[in-house]
């Protein structure tokens, strides 16, 4: 019986040794997972670091495109601020007069625990096949990250900038008179029925959606026919007034003129009225006497009617309208946006602008853009563009015109500034590294 018991000590000494082998292999087994878990924890919170870093980089790189270079052409950008080819500044968003604070140097920026870079560049199907000239408004911008740990992503972005022709309506586009549409920028468009009964000139091209109706003829500055072509539709934005109401100046509503800023005060429009503004309760209307009119911003709940000569030959008015109703100016204006954005009217109904050119200095300049339709007349010089939504009129604005209609000889020229800069992220994407 002892030799028995022996035995079968030495089997269950084998077993321990065995179960303790099993266990030390599953524990470094684990051990091994673990540190690979931790280590792959570790990268992906490095790249994760890296990517925001290089959200950051192209998040600054919209706004600067849309703010402090929103003037610049989009070949300026790429050329860099030294404006000449092939060198080192080419696509960086630096100098231009920028501040230190907003620019993005070659050396990038610091964030965080990291720092982010970018470059922008042309894109490479830009139709005019040159790297460093721009000619269909679209950029790349290559956005890098960095983490002081070694991890690293990029994102790229294409900015593309929305394009207009001077003049565009939503529905059916008139030019009975002999309008002249000028600039780099040139050009009609109707995404309904284009009708043509004067002989307008048009520096561009001359285009409909729906249909064209031509009893009379265009040309071009050179004394050449323009035939209209048809093109595809046009996506003309919708602009909510509202959406601009803390952006003003000046909010009037029921007979009050409310300074936006501080002091936040405001005062009755009766009498002599407040900055040429007075409220007509009767019609629910607003009316700016031109001679008396004090530059700014001013957000209008309901109706505008401007008259009299706003600004002077030299010394055009800063003015900008935006009203939730609709804008009609008479007299001869001359006037210019005082919005950041080059707003000069903006209605939520229609707009009716008239004048007579006179001088040096433009009857209107900066976007004209009406929610409802609208309408020129006489012969007023408009440096912009005139969008033409050609929705129903919102509750409560006056029904100013039922046409979107160029009467007269006006003169429109557009230099590709205002709406069409309005740089946007056409598309994105993104690569993790390590």
């Amino acid at each position: 019986m002892g030799r028995v018991r022996s035995s079968e000590s030495g089997i269950a000494l084998i077993a321990v040794l065995l179960g303790m082998a099993l266990l030390t292999v599953i524990g470094a087994a684990l051990t091994a997972i673990g540190i690979v878990e931790f280590r792959t924890a570790i990268n992906h919170r490095s790249a994760t670091r890296a990517l925001l870093l290089a959200d950051a980089g192209a998040n600054h790189a919209l706004a600067l495109m849309r703010g402090p270079l929103s003037t610049l052409t989009y070949t300026d950008v790429i050329r860099g601020a030294d404006g000449s080819v092939a060198t080192l500044d080419d696509g960086v968003l630096s100098g231009f007069g920028l501040d230190a604070f907003d620019e993005v140097p070659d050396t990038g920026v610091v964030l965080g625990k990291g720092r982010y870079f970018v470059r922008l560049e042309n894109d490479p199907a830009d139709p005019s096949g040159d790297p460093y000239t721009d000619s269909n408004h679209r950029l790349v911008a290559t956005c890098r990250g960095e983490t002081r740990d070694g991890g690293a992503a990029e994102v790229g972005i294409v900015l593309a900038a929305p394009s207009f022709p001077a003049i565009v309506s939503n529905g059916d586009l008139t030019l009975p008179g002999n309008p002249e549409v000028l600039g780099p920028c040139a050009g009609v468009h109707a995404n309904g029925t284009l009708s043509v009964s004067g002989h307008p000139t048009v520096d561009g091209p001359a285009t409909y959606s729906d249909a064209v109706v031509l009893n009379g003829t265009i040309y071009n500055t050179n004394g050449s026919i323009v035939v209209p072509a048809y093109a595809g539709q046009v996506e003309v934005p919708y602009h909510d007034p509202d959406e601009y109401r803390d952006q003003a100046d000046y909010e009037l509503r029921d007979g009050w003129v409310i300074n936006v800023g501080q002091p936040r005060d405001s005062t009755f429009a009766t009498g002599s009225g407040v900055h040429g503004w007075n409220w007509n309760a009767g019609q629910g209307t607003w009316s700016l006497a031109g001679n008396k009119a004090a530059g700014g911003t001013y957000f209008v709940n309901g109706n505008v009617e401007v008259t009299g000569n706003a600004g002077s030959d030299g010394d055009p008015l800063k003015l900008t309208i935006i009203a939730t109703g609709s804008v009609k100016v008479a007299g001869n204006p001359k006037i210019e946006a005082d919005h950041p954005d080059g707003i000069l009217i903006l209605a939520g109904g229609d707009v009716d602008i008239a004048g007579n050119a006179s001088g040096i200095t433009l009857s209107y300049a900066g976007l004209v853009y009406a929610g409802g339709q609208c309408q020129v007349n006489g012969t007023p010089s408009v440096g912009g563009h005139i969008l033409c939504y050609d929705g129903p009129d919102p509750l409560g604005a006056a029904d100013l015109v039922s046409d979107n209609k160029v009467n007269g000889t006006p003169t429109v020229t557009y230099d590709c500034t205002g709406e069409r800069r309005r740089t946007m992220v056409a598309s994105w994407w993104e690569n993790r590294a390590r």
